[in-house]
């Protein structure tokens, strides 16, 4: 019985532990910078070759008409991240903005961007793999 009583409190507390997790996912903090177009289009263009993070790069129409030219370009940093180390990553990357999201996930903004970008955790290390399938 006591077995029972602590696997129903064991997961009580999973349940707890996956739905903050989800909910972490979904908050983010933002911030603007001058930024650096030349730059960031520079690091977003080519493989990263050497620096401290891989990242993801993901690129997107800003408006209705394809051929504008205007793409909004994002970074995901591929490990989680504090929020300081999210912030100076950006910096130095020439991004306009950034979205630090609560479970760690880490998003670097170009210059065409609304909203600081997307507004959604696409990390692909971050956070833990196998995180989605537990969440189910």
């Amino acid at each position: 019985m006591k077995l029972l009583v602590n696997m129903l409190i064991f997961l009580s507390f999973s349940q707890l532990v996956f739905a903050t997790m989800a909910e972490m996912r979904r908050k983010s903090h933002t911030e603007e910078f001058e930024g650096m177009s030349a730059l960031f289009r520079a690091m977003s263009s080519s493989p990263n070759d050497g620096y401290t993070y891989n990242w993801s790069v993901v690129s997107f129409s800003t408006d209705d008409q394809p051929d504008s030219g205007l793409n909004c370009t994002v970074l995901y940093l591929d490990q989680c991240t504090s929020w300081n180390r999210c912030r100076q990553t950006c910096l130095k990357t020439g991004a306009t903005s950034y979205r630090w999201f609560h479970d760690g996930c880490c998003e670097c903004v170009g210059e065409h961007c609304m909203n600081y970008g997307i507004n959604e955790s696409r990390c692909r290390l971050c956070p833990e793999p196998g995180f989605d399938d537990e969440e189910d």
